[in-house]
């Protein structure tokens, strides 16, 4: 089955196809930044992430980073931080 690497950005205003980022073979050896983007219970669902994470790889470290709220885009200072510390992201929305 062929891989389809694409999804539509609903946060356009017409549906554009845009492409995934590159996903690492494995985590082991990765330093992880867990992205709290500010919704309840938020915190929750990156709590149970981080425990499957040391459970099943070998990260080299596990970062928590929140965002001040999640109605607008993360700040720029936050972003470079992220990318400037990370390997791998994942951003958890919860309600």
């Amino acid at each position: 089955m062929p891989k389809d690497d694409r999804y539509l950005d609903p946060t356009d205003s017409v549906a554009v196809p845009r492409k995934t980022a590159h996903r690492p073979p494995s985590l082991d050896g990765k330093v992880i930044t867990l992205l709290d983007i500010s919704k309840p219970k938020g915190n929750h669902l990156l709590d149970r992430i981080e425990e499957l994470l040391k459970e099943r790889a070998k990260p080299k470290a596990i970062l928590r980073r929140k965002k001040p709220t999640f109605a607008r885009p993360a700040p720029d200072e936050l972003r470079q931080q992220i990318l400037s510390e990370s390997d791998v992201v994942v951003e958890a929305l919860a309600d």
